[in-house]
């Protein structure tokens, strides 16, 4: 395309997502297609890949942090962005510059040429790209839906990571658990490691895990963790190591341990090819940093912003939230129409007082005069305060100004709220009048 050179970062997101009809189309040859033409002689790198419901962000974050930490260049693929699209896309930590995305834009757009790509296939080959422009040793791949028809999977996992698995995007990968493991399993290769962060495997699962034949690791079984409540430190348990007085993740009381034992598997497995000392351990979990996870933004009052969007996140994100033992508990919050909402937002129920939604506009958003009926009719036995507005801006800074210094403002529901938020924080700063 001659007009490739004047594009912005900005004009490149909006041109990708013109490029299939179809916002997820699920299905590897396409993408593959274009993979070959980029990179015909295959990707160098160590790859591991994340599948799961949530926890992905996290885990990944962690890995990158303690390879970082060991003096590896690691690549991470995560998404979606909170503010920036080069979040997407870090090396060593670093958000990718914008001139480095736009040699990757265009370099796949060549590629392409008349072959079309959703918006989320496009971003992974963008990873891929920019990793092996970057010569990285390891890319941590965060798979973004489902796993086997997933685009990350068009490359072959020297480890596969599979945080949790719960009922999300039930459209496409299906009603129940049972149904939805396989395709998430589905980025495991034979022979190799799968980490799976769940205790319990259903028959339909352990039948996946011996039809792919990969070397399974279980939490609970290979290795294991330790931490009570109190302590400001954990422990680790496998058949080679056992770790104690490791640092919290994310300076967190416990919520992330699974996670951060998923990462320490992997890099226990990965020791002939990548060592890593348990110094370097320590300090990549110190350092390890997420944006909108449980983040706490401010303290009196304090205000907490999460990208929780189902219903097992937010489950954990009420966990948190009765830690911090808040006078009252107020909700600045916005929901995906495809989410299970009135069960998501049941495990807030006796904890928040004043719900303030907002819209969230697009396609797939719920306005908030819906969120407010769903929570009406579904999830409220009595009456609760709830205020509507157009966008999330405009409901923080009302629910802001309702706020004393004891009280617990939660922001949440969304990736798209959450990151909208710190977008206007970063813009404008905090300012509190307590009342």
């Amino acid at each position: 395309m001659s007009d490739n050179q004047q594009r912005s970062v900005e004009q490149w997101m909006e041109y990708i997502q013109t490029l299939h009809f179809r916002e997820i189309e699920m299905g590897l040859e396409r993408v593959n297609e274009v993979y070959q033409r980029l990179i015909p002689e295959g990707v160098n790198y160590s790859v591991i890949s994340i599948a799961g419901t949530n926890g992905k962000g996290s885990t990944a974050e962690m890995l990158s942090s303690i390879y970082d930490a060991a003096g590896y260049q690691v690549g991470k693929f995560t998404s979606p962005h909170l503010v920036e699209y080069g979040e997407r896309f870090c090396v060593n930590g670093k958000v990718a510059p914008d001139k480095e995305l736009l040699t990757a834009f265009e370099r796949i757009e060549n590629a392409r040429a008349e072959i079309p790509l959703t918006y989320f296939e496009f971003g992974t080959l963008m990873a891929i790209e920019l990793f092996h422009a970057a010569e990285v040793d390891l890319a941590i791949m965060e798979v973004g839906m489902g796993g086997r028809l997933d685009a990350v999977n068009i490359l072959d996992a020297d480890i596969a990571v599979i945080t949790s698995i719960s009922i999300d995007h039930t459209g496409w990968l299906g009603n129940s658990v049972d149904e939805i493991a396989p395709e998430k399993m589905g980025i495991a290769r034979a022979g190799r490691p799968c980490i799976v962060g769940l205790t319990e495997l259903s028959p339909k699962m352990q039948t996946v895990a011996s039809e792919i034949g990969f070397q399974l690791q279980q939490i609970g079984n290979e290795f294991s963790y330790s931490h009570n409540s109190t302590d400001t430190n954990w422990s680790y348990r496998s058949e080679q190591n056992n770790y104690i007085d490791l640092p919290l993740p994310f300076s967190q009381s416990g919520v992330q341990l699974s996670n951060a034992s998923l990462a320490l598997r992997s890099v226990e497995l990965f020791s002939n090819l990548h060592p890593v000392s348990i110094q370097q351990i320590r300090q990549g979990l110190s350092k390890a940093q997420l944006l909108a996870r449980c983040q706490i933004i401010n303290t009196k009052p304090y205000v907490v912003v999460d990208v929780a969007h189902n219903e097992s996140s937010i489950a954990r994100l009420a966990e948190f939230l009765i830690k911090l033992n808040g006078a009252r508990y107020v909700a600045v919050c916005g929901m995906l129409k495809d989410k299970e909402i009135a069960k998501s937002m049941s495990h807030l129920y006796d904890l928040i007082e004043d719900w303030h939604l907002a819209t969230i506009d697009n396609e797939r958003g719920s306005s908030a005069e819906d969120l407010q009926a769903i929570l009406q009719k579904e999830v409220f036995l009595e009456p609760r305060n709830t205020h509507c507005y157009e966008n999330v801006n405009e409901a923080f800074i009302c629910a802001k100004n309702t706020l004393s210094e004891h009280d617990v403002l939660v922001v949440f529901g969304s990736f798209l709220i959450a990151g909208d938020i710190l977008q206007a924080l970063g813009d404008h700063g905090l300012n509190f009048e307590h009342h």
